[in-house]
């Protein structure tokens, strides 16, 4: 391990960990987003023994592991390589193939009867394209893909390539969120690989999709790709499907789990491993809305479990104000940030609701826990500043402000009926 791989203020990854306030990330990459109960158990030991036993959950559906210290890294990694978490055959040197590996698939494929597809086979051979492919691994980090089988709980990810299944026998391409054309899913990978190489070959200095696209259009992308055209539209859909709490699935239900800034303790993820087991549920899946789904389970059974993990601190009432708001990290986990944005966000929360419009509290203008317009509170040397509907790096509208200023402007927007979007 060399010191080049530490990277510090970009994407982590287990073999190339991020070095933050509070030690240095690990992030997870599980495909299909599939935690097993062995496996929840197994990393809530290893946080407690080689991190400062707290998880995150990305926007891309991957577990952080926080704290590690620079001297543990190499023995955790040797841990993970026997949970068939690292291959074998990637060189410690080479992190790229890790680095391309963000696939966002349906949290529920598999056991959903109202999708038109199961997109696990899809989502793994995707995964393993980005492993093999010496060509993919030129992708710039923070490039993504997704690979929806509709149904029930409707992918929403904002990323670069998008595959929506519309029927059984063909999927939507979404390029930076422009419906470019459709594809069967036996070519899914093939189409990938096409639009991924063109991207490459157009990319110029842009390192997302949207970006491309906003430039040249879609037709540059899709030259010599295999997809069917189809006429432009944006994919610019909300997804207001129900996730917190018990939720029916054809014939069976769900209980959806929902973490607080999308931060879990090692202790919490044990005992939601627990309760989803001894409750009958199959396994748990990651989603990209900071919520674990426990899946699986009986109707009767998802009541009582949703009761149970509500007991234990998860949110799992849709209407928690709570909701409403997200927030990096912030000091002193966050060495960029300079005010404690998780704190903030509490205060603030009581003078909210879950039904507003988002707000985003940013320790710094990075912005880094949400890249979408937003009412923001960003941490300044003397005070927050507010951007209104813009990202964090935007000019603001007020600087200066303290905490009885904050909920001032949060009042004075209800008043004024501008708290809904």
């Amino acid at each position: 391990m060399t010191i080049e791989n530490l990277r510090k203020g970009w994407c982590p990854g287990a073999l190339a960990p991020m070095l933050s306030g509070d030690g240095y990330i690990f992030r997870l990459r599980l495909t299909n987003g599939v935690l097993s109960f062995r496996r929840a158990t197994i990393f809530a030991a290893l946080a407690r023994r080689f991190g400062n036993g707290a998880f995150d959950l990305s926007s891309r559906a991957n577990l952080q592991m926080r704290g590690v210290a620079e001297e543990e890294i190499e023995v955790l990694q040797a841990e993970l390589r026997g949970l068939g978490l690292l291959d074998d055959d990637t060189r410690a040197d080479d992190t790229r193939a890790e680095a391309v590996r963000n696939v966002v698939p349906s949290p529920l494929a598999g056991f959903d009867p109202s999708a038109f597809l199961d997109v696990r086979p899809l989502v793994a051979k995707l995964d393993q394209l980005l492993k093999r492919s010496q060509e993919m691994h030129d992708l710039p980090p923070k490039f993504g893909f997704a690979v929806d089988g509709g149904g029930a709980l409707p992918l929403d990810v904002a990323t670069d390539i998008v595959f929506t299944a519309m029927a059984p026998d063909r999927l939507a391409i979404f390029l930076g969120g422009v419906l470019s054309g459709e594809v069967a899913p036996e070519n899914l990978c093939a189409a990938a690989e096409g639009l991924a190489r063109n991207f490459l070959a157009l990319r110029g200095d842009d390192r997302r999709m949207a970006s491309v696209v906003a430039r040249l259009g879609v037709a540059p992308l899709a030259q010599d790709v295999s997809v069917i055209a189809r006429p432009m539209a944006r994919n610019d859909g909300k997804n207001d499907a129900k996730i917190l709490g018990a939720q029916p699935c054809g014939q069976d239900a769900f209980v959806g789990a929902g973490l607080l800034f999308g931060r879990i303790e090692a202790d919490a993820l044990e005992a939601l491993a627990h309760e989803a087991e001894a409750h009958g549920a199959a396994e748990l899946r990651l989603t990209p809305w900071r919520a674990i789904l426990a899946v699986g389970l009986q109707t009767q059974a998802a009541p009582a479990l949703a009761a149970k993990l509500g007991a234990l601190g998860f949110l799992i009432d849709a209407r928690d104000s709570r909701l409403a708001f997200t927030a990096c990290p912030g000091a002193p986990a966050c060495p960029s940030a300079r005010g404690d944005t998780r704190a903030l966000a509490l205060a603030l929360a009581p003078h909210w609701s879950a039904e507003a419009r988002r707000i985003h509290i940013s320790g710094c203008i990075k912005g880094c826990a949400l890249h979408a317009p937003a009412l923001t509170f960003v941490a300044e040397s003397d005070g927050y500043a507010l951007v209104e509907n813009a990202l964090a790096r935007d000019e603001p509208s007020a600087r200066g402000l303290d905490l009885a200023a904050m909920k001032q402007k949060l009042l004075s927007l209800k008043e004024r009926g501008l708290d809904r979007l």
